[in-house]
């Protein structure tokens, strides 16, 4: 006599998501937060050395220091923003279409074209800090 198949159990739904997802090795695990942290202090070493430029710019006494103490500033921020995968977003003075989603336009009115007045901040496809922008061109006097 031939026995009857048993049907199966039906598998729950969390265990089903959790064979979808496999899990990352275990072993992966240290060395991928050992990356985290060593990007972290890169990011953190750099920001220091951004702060310790700004004070240099601040007790600066003359123009000439002033200037070269400006230089040494902006490169401390733009390698801390690399270390942390910010890019600059627009070109200061260039005339873009206006776009509400990417540009933050500090006067009244919506423009069909705008200036850039400060670059933004992107990381990724993300806009963390919208571009300012003005008037593409100056009004005619009267």
């Amino acid at each position: 006599m031939v026995a009857a198949a048993k049907p199966k159990p039906a598998r729950s739904k969390a265990k089903k998501e959790r064979a979808k997802k496999p899990a990352a090795p275990k072993a992966a695990r240290p060395l991928v937060d050992a990356l985290a942290e060593a990007a972290w202090l890169e990011a953190d070493l750099a920001l220091a050395e951004a702060l310790a430029d700004f004070d240099e710019l601040e007790g600066a006494r003359d123009d000439a220091d002033k200037a070269h103490a400006m230089v040494l500033l902006a490169q401390s921020l733009a390698r801390a923003g690399r270390k942390r995968g910010l890019a600059r977003l627009g070109i200061l003075g260039a005339t873009e279409p206006y776009d509400p989603s990417r540009h933050e336009y500090i006067a009244p009115g919506k423009p069909k074209t705008v200036r850039i007045k400060a670059r933004g901040v992107a990381r990724g496809g993300e806009i963390l800090v919208k571009p300012r922008a003005g008037p593409s061109r100056r009004k005619k006097a009267l």
